[in-house]
């Protein structure tokens, strides 16, 4: 069943990123405030939320990210809304609420018997698991975790994490529709964190560390980061460099961080240990993370080269 008119429960900031994204979709897209709070109070929440979202899309036409056209038919797309209640055209409701168990928990609950039987309820929840949502919600089986980055409309990731109890059939259309927005959607494990917050919740603290112990300033940090990593990581995925680099060096790197600054959280990662015991080193021994045999090698490396050649060609434009 594909899915037509989409709701997104919240109206702060990832809510109206990500009912833009819907609505540049050509979805009906509800945008949904689930807040108790005075008349004037809604009425500045919605003209703020219109005010963004018409400053993205021009932004987003300047830039010649949208056609003609396009910005002023995504606006007219999005309806404020205020309660639960009139849900039930929906195919896909999208929870964009802040990070509070207890709060989404009570939401899922007080949407039992609101929406459509096949509809598709998800919550953008970045760190709590699906396993400790889905026993408040009515019909298990439809609910999972996707997971959008600010900026929503902008980044292209989002993270779809079913729960034990998510029908396959219910993450294929979920993976589908994101996939038409012209989204980048990765399958993960139920696990608190899943894939991005959970290295980035370890990447923001230590940077704060470095300043902590006068490494260096916030902005050193921040020309550091985009310069190097941001820089090699837009072409490079992580897995790509460890093996590009050689396993033996992030072996070798953690281990001396582990016994120079005295921590065990830079110790070798137990698979690291066992790739080094196997001699999987990455392209110079035909295999690390990913398979380099024939003249796989020499295609990784000319390839990855080449997009940080062009990268580094954009920039300097």
């Amino acid at each position: 069943m594909a899915v037509r008119a989409v709701a997104v429960l919240g109206a702060g900031r990832i809510g109206r990123q990500i009912a833009l994204a819907f609505a540049l979709g050509g979805h009906p897209t509800l945008l949904v405030d689930v807040k108790e709070r005075a008349g004037v109070e809604r009425a500045a929440l919605f003209t703020d939320a219109r005010r963004e979202i018409a400053r993205d899309l021009a932004l987003m036409a300047e830039e010649g990210v949208l056609g003609d056209g396009a910005g002023a038919a995504a606006l007219r797309s999005i309806e404020d809304r205020t309660g639960l209640d009139g849900l039930a055209p929906c195919d896909f409701v999208q929870e964009a609420l802040p990070e509070l168990l207890d709060l989404k928990r009570d939401v899922f609950r007080r949407l039992a018997g609101r929406l459509a039987p096949d509809a598709i309820l998800a919550s953008t929840s970045s760190t709590i698991s699906p396993a400790h949502l889905v026993d408040a919600v009515e019909r298990p089986e439809r609910f999972l975790v996707a997971h959008w980055l600010n900026p929503a409309h902008i980044i292209p990731l989002v993270e779809v994490v079913p729960s034990a109890r998510t029908s396959e059939d219910v993450v294929t259309r979920t993976l589908t529709l994101l996939e038409r927005l012209g989204k980048v959607p990765v399958r993960c494990g139920d696990s608190p964190g899943f894939i991005g917050p959970r290295m980035q919740a370890l990447l923001m603290n230590e940077a704060v560390r470095l300043v902590e112990e006068g490494v260096a300033s916030p902005e050193d940090v921040d020309r550091a980061f985009k310069a190097g990593m941001g820089f090699r990581y837009a072409q490079v995925g992580i897995f790509e460099f460890i093996d590009w680099g050689g396993v033996d060096i992030l072996h070798r790197a953690s281990r001396f961080l582990a016994e120079a600054l005295g921590d065990a959280r830079f110790k070798p990662a137990r698979l690291v240990e066992e790739k080094i015991a196997r001699n999987e080193l990455g392209p110079k021994t035909g295999r690390g993370f990913f398979d380099y045999s024939g003249d796989a090698r020499d295609r990784f490396e000319t390839a990855k080269v080449r997009a940080l050649l062009r990268q580094l060609k954009r920039e300097r434009a």
